[in-house]
């Protein structure tokens, strides 16, 4: 094995090359890339899914958001804070084997309540992936390039529905969609084997210079009310957190249900809709992640209250997007704005996560990332998606058809709540140190 990809116990910052940071960042964008691919398949199978359990929407819902949100929240804080204790390399490619194989497991669900049952775990395993990825980023980059890195990073998504939509889209037209579950499952099982194999548990807090930078795991961490207190000593970053929890709500009820959207609104099936979703929104949402990292990291060395304005006009657009592409009667229109959408998603991201692992200690970084995860999925994915179907229900006998269109249209609108929040963050942070 070549030297720069030899594991070791410990790598402390003047042992790393900048070529080692850039592949162990490379290894976990591709664990992001996975962990989405896992999570948001269950979307673009929505409507076979619907069919074969004779499922309302209220059901895909709890399906694709509640169950998975809830074990992501039960499981996050405790994970998180397990990141803060073990051996971090380790913990990540057993959760990645975990959840990659419980969504292999799901092409053999025989009813609606196994495949609740199977998404529960995914989202339990799930939940300490981030938390892990991000501890080890801080450790690997300093503040100056974090957000940069950060920014990279969250292109993971994006990439993941570019190359899993496309492909599960093929797979399931042509195969059903169980072989599109297995063929989903079976790529995280050979990366689990890489990250153990090839990364290097950083030593914490040595690139931010800290005097008591941690040389074992198995160090003693702050209580978690201690964690909680720190957080909530710190207004700017508690508003940016309520911000990003209401934008990700927003995000994961469009998101989840945008295929079914296009299915049943323009009729394409579910091969053109994955091609849709993956190449005509994804693409430019992935270029707009590594772009919001880039202009966080300048606007940041002028002081972070700058691109937290980025963020509140970002959340403030995203509203008329998501309208024009839910009322829209043409197809390419529908496909433009939702991408629009979701490029201004994508400055939301970095800076929220730049700032919350910027404002904490090293020691609770985990833990914080934790935080913000739990509220993000529990509301995201815990109330988007399932209030979206409920909305559709409801609306089904006045819309018909568009029931559909006009949840989203509706839903939208919480986007000028997480928009206050990320202004007063703003004002904090100019008036205060975050």
């Amino acid at each position: 094995m070549p030297e720069h990809l030899a594991p070791r116990t410990d790598a402390p910052d003047g042992a790393t090359s900048d070529r080692y940071r850039w592949y162990v960042l490379a290894s976990l964008l591709a664990v992001y890339m996975l962990m989405h691919l896992d999570r948001q398949v269950i979307s673009l199978l929505v409507e076979p899914l619907r069919a074969e359990f004779r499922l309302s929407d209220g059901q895909i819902g709890l399906l694709a958001g509640t169950a998975y949100a809830l074990a992501f929240a039960t499981a996050g804080i405790p994970l998180g804070r397990l990141v803060d204790r073990l051996h971090r390399v380790r913990l990540l490619a057993g959760l990645v084997a975990v959840w990659s194989a419980l969504t292999g497991l799901s092409a053999a669900a025989g009813s609606f309540a196994s495949l609740v049952a199977l998404r529960v775990g995914i989202g339990a395993a799930e939940s300490g992936s981030t938390p892990t990825c991000m501890s080890l980023l801080s450790d690997y980059f300093d503040a100056r390039r974090r957000s940069t890195a950060i920014g990279l990073y969250m292109m993971g998504p994006q990439l993941g529905t570019i190359v899993g939509f496309v492909v599960a889209g093929a797979i399931a037209a042509e195969y059903g969609w169980r072989a599109a579950l297995l063929v989903a499952g079976l790529p995280g099982l050979l990366l689990a084997l890489v990250l153990v194999t090839t990364l290097r548990e950083p030593v914490r807090g040595a690139v931010d210079g800290s005097a008591s930078a941690d040389r074992t795991p198995a160090v003693h961490r702050p209580p978690l009310l201690d964690v909680l207190r720190e957080i909530g000593r710190l207004p700017a970053l508690v508003h940016t957190i309520i911000g990003i929890t209401l934008a990700n709500m927003v995000a994961a009820g469009i998101t989840v249900w945008l295929p079914a959207l296009l299915m049943r609104n323009y009729g394409v099936g579910i091969k053109a809709a994955g091609i849709s979703v993956g190449l005509g929104i994804a693409t430019f949402a992935a270029a707009a992640s590594a772009t919001s990292g880039l202009l966080t990291d300048r606007l940041n060395a002028r002081g972070p209250a700058g691109s937290l304005r980025v963020v509140t006009v970002a959340a403030l657009l995203g509203i008329p997007c998501v309208w024009i592409g839910a009322l829209s009667g043409s197809y390419a229109l529908t496909i433009g704005a939702f991408a629009a959408q979701t490029v201004a998603h994508m400055f939301l991201n970095t800076p929220a996560y730049s700032l919350a692992l910027s404002s904490v200690s090293p020691a609770a970084r985990g833990t914080t990332t934790a935080v913000l995860q739990v509220t993000s999925n529990l509301v995201g994915y815990g109330v988007g998606p399932q209030a979206v179907g409920l909305l559709s229900d409801a609306l089904r006998a006045p819309a018909g058809n568009d029931s559909l269109r006009w949840a989203m249209v509706a839903f939208a609108s919480f986007l000028a709540w997480a928009a206050i929040h990320f202004g007063l963050a703003a004002r904090r942070l100019r008036t205060a140190r975050c």
